[in-house]
């Protein structure tokens, strides 16, 4: 499972990456204002924004459920 995710993300990065868009000269390419404002990097960020939400989230729970065993087994 986790190797067919990273798989995943491997293809879509690399996809993305090779994505270009006009504007790059008319307002600064580095500037918060033009990752938000163009879909072509607002979409992949929220995306990322999202998977790295439910990773965290998932990572808590799954922590939290161990602890709690492990303080039943030792009850």
């Amino acid at each position: 499972m986790i190797r067919t995710a990273f798989t995943f993300f491997l293809l879509a990065a690399a996809t993305l990456g090779t994505v270009a868009h006009p504007g790059h000269g008319h307002e600064n390419p580095l500037s918060p204002g033009h990752y938000t404002g163009n879909p072509e990097h607002a979409l992949p960020l929220a995306f990322t924004v999202a998977v790295a939400t439910v990773l965290i989230v998932w990572g808590v729970v799954q922590v939290n459920r161990y602890l709690q065993k492990e303080r039943a087994r030792k009850s």
